[in-house]
């Protein structure tokens, strides 16, 4: 009862949020809009642009997907890129709902059904929320100078924490460590299987995978704010979008980081270019939570034939039953 109790806590509070940042958004735009003399002043369109990010927001989107494979395959699994982009987007959905665990639980169910263990789908969850932490903090590190003069703390300050939490993290993928962390998660889960032992070399060739994955989020934003004449340098405009996914991936109260990640981009774009024309922040922040949503609703889309499911079957495997096309499935390497 308690549980169910701070679960709706939880969602009014998010919803509130997201009602309160949108206002703020779209009023902040509005009044833009006003002072840029109409929508059609403010808008300077480049197409061809605008295709290379979004050629590059795919390419982002592709990885993000093999990153499941990655971390599951660390872990001792074997799905192959098919299952592991399908069973990353198709539980991408769950982010969207109040918790932040929706997602996870998707993922699990889905994992398992695919033949992974109850111990490498927990292994491979620990890892991915580990790594996902890391590489938005390592691509946010160029803008701590920034923030941290803005809120009116030193410099030097702001590196020291940021330095201080990538230690931390580093240390958490230590075998000596990450071990008892996912032990902890397989006791949780109540698996019996043993989790497979990683060497910190092993665990560290992960990292650049996932640093790539913002560096082409944040590249794709750049260039998309470039086709609607937003001119940000290159560095540190690079590290914005990481930033603020990173923000909203933390906003546990902000179904998909939905309002954090917006307000975010808007704050550290006029950080960055604090002459910005009025609106225009606003404007490619809202472009890209829609930019970015299409891309994963098409992934979506793609990931149901990838899979070997259908909207149904899939209803039936996310709440227990059994797979609708029997065994569960083994791996699609060299497909």
């Amino acid at each position: 009862m308690l549980k169910g109790f701070k679960g709706r806590i939880i969602a009014l509070v998010g919803g509130l949020f997201i009602l309160v940042s949108m206002w703020f958004l779209g009023r902040s735009f509005l009044v833009g809009v006003h002072e840029a003399g109409g929508i059609g002043n403010l808008l300077h369109f480049n197409v061809p642009l605008f295709l290379i990010a979004s050629i590059l927001m795919a390419v982002h989107l592709t990885l993000a997907g093999y990153t499941w494979t990655l971390v599951t395959g660390t872990a001792g699994g074997h799905l192959g890129f098919r299952k592991g982009f399908s069973i990353h987007f198709l539980s991408q959905v769950g982010k969207y709902i109040p918790g932040k665990v929706w997602a996870a639980m998707g993922k699990y169910s889905l994992s398992r059904n695919s033949g992974l263990s109850t111990a490498q789908t927990g292994q491979g969850l620990v890892l991915e929320t580990v790594f996902i932490v890391l590489g938005c903090l390592i691509t946010t590190l160029p803008l701590i100078p920034l923030t941290a003069k803005d809120t009116g703390l030193g410099a030097g300050t702001g590196m020291a924490v940021a330095a201080g939490l990538s230690v931390v993290l580093l240390a958490s993928i230590h075998p000596a460590v990450f071990q008892r962390l996912a032990g902890l998660v397989a006791k949780a889960m109540k698996s019996s299987n043993s989790l497979r032992e990683c060497s910190f070399s092993e665990m560290l060739r992960i990292l650049p995978v996932y640093i790539t994955v913002f560096l082409t989020l944040g590249g794709a934003y750049w260039l998309m704010c470039l086709s609607f004449g937003l001119r940000i340098p290159f560095f540190p405009g690079v590290f914005i979008y990481p930033a603020a996914m990173g923000i909203g991936y933390l906003a546990i109260f902000a179904p998909g980081g939905l309002g954090a990640r917006e307000l975010t981009t808007v704050w550290l774009v006029h950080l960055i270019v604090p002459d910005c024309d009025p609106g225009l922040a606003e404007l490619t922040a809202i472009v890209a939570r829609l930019w970015i949503t299409i891309g994963e609703a098409i992934a979506f889309g793609i990931s149901f034939p990838l899979y070997g499911a259908s909207p149904s079957s899939l209803k039936k495997i996310l709440s227990g039953g059994e797979s609708s096309h029997g065994d569960a499935f083994q791996g699609d390497e060299g497909q």
